[in-house]
């Protein structure tokens, strides 16, 4: 793989662990994917439009990227559209439909509450009246026409765990908070880590960047 081939945005220490032997092909093949997946214009292929436009907005107060990511954002709302197409990991809540069905269901619903509480769909709302709601979902107080307040309660520990688990992932994101875990060997080599203890580092790890907090 070449360094070029990915984002300028992914630390250049970085990228040169990506290019050596510390990664087997198949990871390095994974974290490419990721980062080269192109969200730009997506199209929602299983949320019906309005429901990945709330999504847009609801994710973006979950969990805000500036801090770590501020020159390159990453689509959440098009990756969780894109996963709940695949096979996923057989995980739900017992309480809740199939994801597909309880993400449009409780989308739909937080922007209906949206509507009658604030006279406008959850996307039209300010900052403080969106994490208000938010808030609301969180602490098992909102009921929907469709989910009761447990269900969209539930719900929302799955949307929370889909962003930090599809923001974690992006190797961008490993770079800037100096998560190296993937390099632990290459093909048929485990290499692993030999230097342990909170501050310490081996010889072939990045040094931590600076960030604004």
């Amino acid at each position: 793989m070449s360094q070029t081939s990915l984002p300028p945005a992914i630390d250049p220490d970085y990228l040169a662990l990506l290019d050596s032997d510390r990664i087997s092909g198949r990871t390095r093949q994974v974290m490419e994917e990721r980062a080269q997946t192109s969200d730009a214009g997506y199209k929602p292929r299983h949320l019906s439009q309005d429901a990945y436009d709330v999504l847009g907005a609801l994710s973006a107060r979950v969990l805000p990227q500036a801090a770590i990511l501020p020159d390159a954002t990453i689509n959440i709302a098009a990756r969780i559209d894109s996963r709940l197409g695949s096979a996923g990991d057989g995980w739900r809540f017992a309480s809740l439909p199939p994801d597909t069905e309880a993400y449009e269901l409780a989308l739909t619903g937080i922007d209906t509450a949206a509507k009658q509480r604030h006279g406008a769909g959850f996307t039209g709302l300010d900052a403080e009246l969106q994490d208000s709601l938010v808030h609301t979902v969180a602490e098992g107080a909102l009921s929907t026409e469709s989910l009761d307040a447990t269900q969209m309660r539930a719900w929302f520990a799955d949307l929370r765990a889909d962003c930090v688990q599809i923001f974690i992932s992006h190797p961008a994101v490993q770079a800037q908070l100096g998560i190296d875990a993937v390099f632990n060997g290459g093909d048929g080599v485990f290499q692993g880590f030999s230097a342990m203890g909170e501050g310490v580092s081996e010889a072939w790890e990045p040094e931590a960047k600076e960030r604004d907090r």
